[in-house]
């Protein structure tokens, strides 16, 4: 399954990694795992990488995308498991950063809840809230013009996991905006990953 992003983007070419630790600069690159995906963005950044995946392999490298500086700073770190169906998306940036690979906002979902679920690294685990929907408007008569979807739902049509995710670093805390899309997984898998997900510091 491709990311599905979509990507409005006029990046220059990646400057060299010879820079000082945590220096703003720009980046396109694919990276083999989550640790260089972190150094690639040489910023005060978590990505986080997920433990539980459904059985589904890792498709491909992780792609990672940063440009801009301070206020105007936007990263983008995406990464796919699992071929079309079943299969998922991550997609994460600095949350105080702008998306600079902005996943795609579809009409057809809708909310299906809101839930509270513990992330973090073991024995560091925080309690966060997270927004749960399916793409399950417009799929049929019986969900045409509905406002909100069943969890059964992001199983039939797809769904989505929105969150923000925080730890702390040497005493640094640090925040993600997370979102998974999935395929053909149920809505208890979905939270299942998105518990499973531990995060990768500099």
């Amino acid at each position: 399954m491709a990311l599905g992003l979509a990507i409005a983007l006029s990046i220059g070419s990646a400057i060299g990694l010879a820079q000082p630790a945590h220096a703003a600069r720009d980046v396109v690159q694919n990276a083999s795992n989550y640790g260089r995906a972190v150094t690639a963005l040489d910023d005060d950044v978590a990505l986080w990488r997920p433990t539980y995946t459904a059985g589904l392999r890792r498709k491909g490298p992780i792609d990672v995308i940063a440009y801009g500086k301070r206020a105007k700073r936007a990263s983008f770190a995406g990464s796919t498991y699992g071929k079309r169906v079943p299969s998922f998306t991550i997609a994460q940036k600095n949350a105080a950063d702008r998306w600079a690979a902005r996943p795609v906002d579809r009409d057809s979902q809708g909310l299906v809840g809101t839930v509270s679920i513990r992330m973090g690294a073991p024995g560091s685990k925080r309690l966060v809230r997270a927004r749960v929907y399916a793409d399950c408007r417009d799929q049929g008569p019986e969900t045409a013009g509905a406002g909100r979807c069943e969890q059964r739902d992001v199983a039939r049509f797809g769904g989505s996991l929105v969150v923000l995710a925080r730890t702390n670093d040497a005493g640094r805390p640090l925040a993600s905006d997370v979102r998974i899309d999935s395929q053909g997984l149920s809505y208890n898998q979905l939270l299942r990953i998105a518990r499973g997900l531990v995060p990768v510091t500099p």
